[in-house]
């Protein structure tokens, strides 16, 4: 008799199947079981394989012509979001819209201006700005780079200023309809459709919205509309769209009876939050992340400026800000990490080429920024094309300085003892106010689905 188990395919992993293998796709437009402006849930139908990319649809429903910060999208709207099977939480991140300020960095800028900018209106595509005439030569010469997203130049024709605009389509005004993928939302699903039907519990996603009156949801448009504009969401619109997979004939039965229990590994991230002044960033700060006795693969660290107008911003407050100038000299940012009694780096970070090097080696990708918008260097953002009247290259309003996220990729590949993870830091020449830290460790944990239940721990 043949041993069909080594025929059956692995069905949760996304990647090349047999040709052979019949499949069918069954959507299911879900509205939230609890929906205001605050808070959704969703409750999945316990069917199939959920598709790793089913969206979940968000708008707002006034707000005049603003649009979502320009990096991140229309996920400004979360600030929290989970995943629960019966009384587990198996995957959350807390300031989600803050870490897709991270996320985001890494989409390759076509995909950007050709998906991304109308599916969750995130609009970072860098091109070069041509001169008209050059010694009698025109368009070989480029100066400056600035978006390609419907930008203007900040005069018209005639010498006086004009009045800029992002596109029609995605200005709140229009009530645009954007989505979240729950991969973006959930790491762990990038990789893995979960097997619903195989879960005798309740599967459930849920949302905590950002607060309208932090004004941290959009970006109204400079000189037309003024700051404190409260977007609410248009509750109608919020939706879940499920895509359900399933196999040929007795497929899905078989792939069951094989796997009776299931075990696997991801990744989930915690968030360490504290509040700092200029003047004790430019102290040298030992702080306490978290981590004790867990496996941590990697940290990333983003440092926000408080400011009583956020939405006045192209990005609003989705940022790392890069240390100030002193004349015509950068400020410098040194840091190092102490775990299991020693050092990361035998010697601290200062250099700026450094850190970027060690964010391409934490991530395995290269961001999609210029040198200016990491660190203030290079002078290559446009100062001559605006969106909605913001100029790129100002660091308050734009986009310079405002990509200086920091990572740390433990090589080690040891448990943090019981001391945890300690982060050190130190900012020169910062603006004076108040700044957000946050740190979000990324620590492997392991799920078991055995006869229908679902549990977690930390590995």
């Amino acid at each position: 008799m043949t041993d069909e188990r080594g025929r059956i395919p692995d069905l949760m992993k996304i990647g090349a199947l047999p040709s052979d293998l019949l499949q069918d796709t069954d959507t299911e437009v879900l509205d939230p079981v609890v929906n205001t402006d605050d808070f959704a849930r969703f409750v999945l139908s316990n069917k199939g394989f959920l598709h790793s990319f089913s969206k979940i649809t968000l708008s707002v429903d006034n707000g005049g012509e603003g649009t979502f910060p320009v990096n991140i999208g229309v996920h400004s709207l979360v600030r929290r979001c989970a995943l629960r099977i019966g009384t587990t939480v198996v995957a959350e991140i807390d300031d989600f819209n803050h870490w897709m300020g991270y996320k985001s960095m890494f989409i390759d800028n076509d995909i950007n201006l050709e998906r991304e900018t109308y599916l969750s209106s995130r609009q970072i595509a860098l091109k070069l700005d041509y001169n008209d005439t050059v010694g009698g030569l025109s368009n070989i010469n480029a100066s400056s780079l600035s978006l390609k997203t419907r930008l203007y130049p900040a005069v018209d024709a005639a010498g006086t200023a004009a009045t800029t605009g992002s596109l029609p389509e995605l200005r709140t005004g229009n009530k645009p309809v954007f989505s979240i993928s729950v991969a973006d939302l959930f790491p762990f699903l990038r990789f893995n459709q979960l097997p619903l039907y195989m879960i005798d519990q309740q599967v459930s996603i849920e949302l905590h919205f950002q607060s309208a009156e932090s004004l941290k949801r959009c970006v109204h448009v400079k000189t037309v509309e003024t700051t404190g504009t409260l977007f609410t969401i248009d509750q109608a619109q919020t939706k879940f769209i499920a895509d359900y997979i399933y196999y040929d004939g007795d497929m899905m039965e078989q792939y069951r009876n094989q796997n009776q229990m299931m075990n696997w590994t991801y990744n989930d991230y915690r968030l360490n939050k504290r509040s700092f002044t200029h003047t004790q960033l430019a102290l040298n700060n030992v702080m306490d992340i978290g981590g004790a006795g867990r496996l941590v693969n990697k940290i990333i660290c983003g440092l926000e400026k408080v400011v009583a107008a956020p939405d006045s911003s192209m990005i609003n407050s989705y940022e790392s800000v890069a240390p100030g100038l002193n004349g015509n000299n950068n400020g410098l940012f040194t840091t190092n990490l102490v775990y299991n009694d020693n050092r990361l780096y035998p010697i601290d970070r200062t250099n700026s080429a450094i850190h970027f090097h060690d964010l391409v080696q934490a991530e395995q990708n290269m961001p999609q920024i210029s040198r200016q918008m990491f660190n203030k260097e290079g002078g290559s953002l446009s100062a001559a094309y605006e969106y909605m009247n913001y100029a790129p290259s100002s660091s308050t309003e734009g986009l310079n300085g405002r990509f200086h996220y920091i990572a740390y990729r433990l090589n080690r590949n040891e448990r943090v003892n019981s001391r945890g993870v300690q982060l050190e830091l130190k900012y020169t020449d910062m603006a004076a106010g108040t700044y957000t830290h946050r740190t979000w460790l990324e620590l492997v944990k392991t799920a078991t689905l055995s006869n229908g239940k679902f549990a977690t721990e930390f590995a």
